[in-house]
């Protein structure tokens, strides 16, 4: 018996299980590709520009160096209307359980500062002003409050300077579990000089919380610089400093300029503080594997134009409405 092959029929059958393969190839590249940037986190910056009277700017970043705004370099939340407390400075936020949380100062002088959320940074909740204190403290001023999440108390830190008295700026802290009702004020660093731009970051490896603050204090009286600090998870000891100062006036890390508005980021086993160096109009930034000892990396870093005392932070892609080039 003679058998009759269609060669055609093959080669066609052949073609379409090849086109299927790669269909389906590609098919399970981009589903792997999909979940790997919803997963994935990017670096956020916030801050503001000028006097903080336009709003709330965003910058994202791969590696903590290079940093492009977002939303075409617009702002991606306004000022609130509040008579005599309409600017956003000194913009802090997290990004917690699903929600992305801020806190800002809402002027240079005044008894309150502001709250807000967002689930994906572009529409925000309605403002809150938080008047932190109690009666018998008549401040003349809330500045820079910065927000962080405290795991083992299962709730918010806002931690800000305010300056009540003789002695001077101060670092007060006040908590929240809900974002609705916040606890009064109380002292939370105490020091013989004014302190002000505390910001809080935890170190898991250490079981301890960090903490860098500036000395307010007049360049020729030994301040104008960042200080390191820890302290226990619990908060069950005062905070100690780690070393004498770490960076600008009297230190040999950038010592040209004040330095106000650190941020504290863990990247690998490196810890990237960022400042704000006012008077050579800087944004700058150092590294360091000890807490201790820096190295400056201004030189590496690229901003947008005009940034003022910002907070960096991580957040996955998927949770950011602004699109992540």
């Amino acid at each position: 018996m003679k058998v009759s092959i269609n060669t055609q029929v093959i080669v066609s059958q052949f073609k379409i299980s090849i086109l299927t393969l790669v269909i389906l190839t590609n098919f399970i590249a981009s589903e792997m590709t999909f979940a790997a940037k919803k997963s994935k986190e990017t670096i956020l910056m916030a801050f503001f520009r000028a006097n903080g009277q336009d709003g709330v700017y965003l910058a994202s970043s791969e590696d903590g160096l290079k940093f492009t705004s977002l939303n075409n370099d617009e702002p991606v939340m306004k000022p609130a209307a509040w008579e005599g407390q309409n600017l956003t400075r000194d913009p802090s936020i997290i990004y917690h359980d699903g929600l992305f949380h801020m806190t800002w100062t809402t002027n240079w002088k005044g008894n309150c500062f502001g709250y807000a959320t967002s689930k994906d940074l572009k529409t925000w909740s309605d403002p809150i002003q938080v008047f932190p204190y109690t009666d018998s403290i008549k401040p003349k001023l809330s500045w820079a409050p910065e927000i962080c999440w405290d795991p083992y108390q299962k709730n918010f830190m806002i931690i800000w300077s305010t300056n009540y008295s003789a002695r001077g700026h101060q670092l007060f802290i006040s908590r929240t579990s809900d974002g609705k009702t916040f606890s009064k004020g109380q002292l939370f660093l105490d020091r013989p000089f004014a302190t002000i731009d505390g910001m809080l970051a935890l170190d898991e490896k250490n079981k301890r919380w960090i903490m860098i603050y500036k000395n307010e204090l007049k360049e020729v009286e030994g301040g104008k610089n960042l200080h390191v600090a820890s302290s226990p998870l619990d908060f069950s000891k005062p905070w100690e400093d780690l070393c004498a100062p770490i960076v600008g006036p009297g230190t040999s890390v950038y010592p040209e300029s004040m330095c106000e508005g650190p941020s504290l980021l863990k990247m690998g086993k490196e810890w990237f503080l960022y400042w704000d160096s006012p008077l050579t109009k800087t944004y700058t930034m150092a590294t360091s594997k000890n807490l201790t000892e820096w190295k400056l990396r201004t030189e590496d870093m690229s901003f947008p134009k005009g940034v003022r005392h910002g907070t960096i932070f991580k957040a996955p892609i998927s949770a950011i409405g602004w699109m992540i080039k």
